[in-house]
């Protein structure tokens, strides 16, 4: 790899509740002489490449608008199994019955929710803001309801893993009827990531926690993007206050794109990847 100036690297923030996830890498805007030559990525890097993307996206999500002791449930059904057009308005249903449930006793209804039935009796997971669980068993008419309350971490990335673990094989699929790999409330908190030029030597340095914070060692990765060649450093850290002392991130520019580190040179290596295997 050629050596680059400093302008070259850049570090992506995102302060997501408790939880700061960091993205040191290469410039998207560096000279193409500077770039990895295009790589032709197997099928099995696509689909990683995918899920660790939506990953990173449903951990902001899960970390800036849910709390321990707030709802991870799981649906499933009783007696013959639905097709998915029948199983997603039952969701739909009971969603809807939650949120009036909500409004009864002048609570906030946050949901996230991933339905499941690739090689297995089709379920829902919905993670969703606290409520008595005497009420949401009450309101799903078609079977068994699991909970599982949310931990004291405050990092729900293992979750967010979890969650779209669930969903490959059947996001995977030719000519699935599943489109998204989740659906949520409209009413979410949407995290703001910022960009700010740095040393290229932050992409080799250890990650150092913040004051108030502590680095989630599971989460350092350091690795070569799989499409370009060009190296990543990702790590989180989480607050070890019970109020986070940071709430925004000051430093930098506003990404205006959803997701952070995937450049329109990427998705479009990842759109005729697809293609080429029939998956849209």
């Amino acid at each position: 790899m050629k050596k680059s100036n400093t302008s070259n690297f850049i570090r992506e923030t995102c302060v997501a509740g408790p939880v700061i996830d960091v993205t040191v890498k290469f410039s998207n805007r560096m000279p193409k002489q500077e770039r990895a030559a295009k790589s032709n990525p197997s099928r099995e890097a696509v689909v990683k490449y995918n899920s660790k993307t939506a990953e990173k996206k449903l951990s902001r999500l899960l970390n800036a608008n849910f709390y321990p002791g707030d709802w991870h449930c799981t649906l499933t059904y009783e007696g013959i199994e639905p097709e998915i057009g029948e199983a997603k308005k039952e969701l739909e249903n009971f969603i809807r019955r939650m949120k009036r449930e909500y409004e009864k006793q002048g609570l906030e209804f946050k949901w996230i929710a991933v339905t499941e039935f690739h090689h297995k009796r089709i379920h829902h997971h919905i993670v969703m803001s606290y409520i008595d669980e005497r009420v949401i068993a009450r309101q799903w008419k078609r079977g068994h309801v699991n909970f599982k309350g949310l931990d004291r971490k405050r990092n729900y990335r293992k979750l967010a893993e979890y969650l779209v673990k669930e969903t490959n094989k059947t996001m995977s699929e030719p000519g699935s009827e599943i489109k998204k790999r989740w659906s949520a409330s409209r009413n979410l908190v949407r995290p703001i990531i910022k960009r700010e030029i740095v040393n290229p030597s932050a992409l080799y340095e250890t990650p150092k926690a913040l004051k108030g914070y502590e680095i989630d060692q599971e989460s350092v990765h350091k690795y070569q993007h799989p499409f370009t060649g060009i190296e990543h450093l990702e790590y989180m850290m989480c607050s070890t206050d019970p109020v986070p002392r940071i709430k925004t991130w000051r430093k930098g520019n506003v990404v205006k794109r959803d997701e952070t580190y995937r450049r329109s040179l990427e998705v479009q290596i990842e759109m005729d990847s697809l293609d080429e295997w029939g998956f849209i």
